[in-house]
């Protein structure tokens, strides 16, 4: 039997799987903030009394943004998901080497580019260490 799209044949998540389900909850979030506020695009007056710099930062971070990077990073997991990653060069490094090694052909640049989305997640528990690049 095959298992389902953006699941390993154990039924946990695969790489490009994990990824989307992190994207759809960026974006359900900040399709929560924009309706909770009435604005998709903020500006510092709505950040009511943060700091000057947490409100910019804040602000150029709206929702429109994250909503816009949501599509951008779904678009690039999919893509990369077509191209049919290696995700055997995942994890082959030598040990010491901090730095992922160069992919050789573009199913490993994929394995590597969904690697490398996934990062900013790794403390999340479906996070898989044989996911780090």
């Amino acid at each position: 039997m095959d298992a389902e799209p953006g699941l390993q044949p154990d039924g946990e998540p695969d790489l490009d799987g994990f990824l989307l389900a992190r994207i759809a909850e960026d974006q359900r979030l900040a399709a929560a903030a924009a309706a909770a506020t009435g604005r998709p695009e903020w500006d510092g007056g709505l950040l009511g009394d943060l700091p000057v710099d947490a409100a910019a930062h804040a602000a150029h971070h709206d929702p429109a943004r994250a909503l816009a990077d949501c599509a951008a990073r779904r678009r690039l997991v999919l893509a990369c998901r077509d191209a049919a990653p290696d995700l055997h060069v995942l994890g082959a490094r030598p040990e010491g080497l901090d730095l992922p090694l160069a992919p050789t052909d573009r199913h490993q640049l994929a394995a590597l580019t969904l690697a490398l989305l996934a990062l900013p997640h790794a403390a999340h528990p479906d996070y898989r260490p044989a996911w780090r690049p």
